[in-house]
């Protein structure tokens, strides 16, 4: 296999999760609670964050890690995360302010790293991102998977609601783990864009 296809093939390994995840949205959206559908949701999203495990793996295994990699990738997780709880909060699974907190993070963080760079100030990749990652991705099989399994009741996932039973408080603790990492790695960004030195002195922050 030549250099080049061996760099597409992992490209598209990247990408697949953002179609993986429009299916499970779809899927998400038309479902009900406990069908096969429901079932098949889970499945893509573990298919989804096991691309993400393997387009790393396979661009140092091959020998093709680039730079345009390096940004594509965490665009096509940010992407495919946001079509994700999208589909969750259609499925009223979780709540939409959860869907706009990690649609704030992601732009918020990606204005902050180029108004960095453009300053001359690069924010290296934060241990905060790659761990919102996994919470996100994590977070997101486990409400599929109480969509899938549980038996679910309308107004579940509202925090005010505390009259439920216990898949539902599983359900608030999943929905706060979420929230409280994607936010923490929104402030963590912040701090370390306030922090980052200057282009005439102090390190450059190490890579996460």
């Amino acid at each position: 296999m030549s250099s080049k296809a061996r760099y597409l093939f992992v490209q598209y390994v990247t990408v697949v999760r953002v179609p993986l995840a429009a299916v499970a949205a779809v899927l998400l959206h038309v479902a009900h609670p406990g069908s096969a559908a429901a079932t098949a949701v889970v499945g893509l999203l573990i298919l989804s964050e096991l691309t993400d495990i393997l387009d790393g793996l396979l661009a140092r295994r091959l020998n093709v890690s680039s730079r345009f990699g390096s940004l594509f990738d965490p665009y096509c997780d940010s992407t495919s995360r946001l079509i994700i709880f999208f589909g969750l909060a259609s499925a009223e699974i979780c709540p939409l302010w959860l869907l706009l907190l990690l649609a704030l993070r992601d732009i918020s963080v990606a204005y902050i790293r180029i108004m960095c760079i453009l300053s001359g100030k690069p924010v290296a990749a934060r241990l905060s991102g790659k761990t919102k990652a996994w919470v996100q991705g994590l977070g997101a099989i486990l409400l599929a998977a109480i969509f899938a399994w549980a038996d679910l009741e309308p107004g579940m996932m509202r925090l005010t609601n505390f009259d439920v039973p216990a898949v539902g408080w599983a359900l608030k603790a999943i929905i706060l783990m979420i929230a409280g990492v994607t936010l923490w790695s929104l402030l963590d960004y912040f701090a370390a864009a306030r922090s980052s030195p200057s282009p005439t002195g102090g390190a450059t922050p190490p890579a996460a």
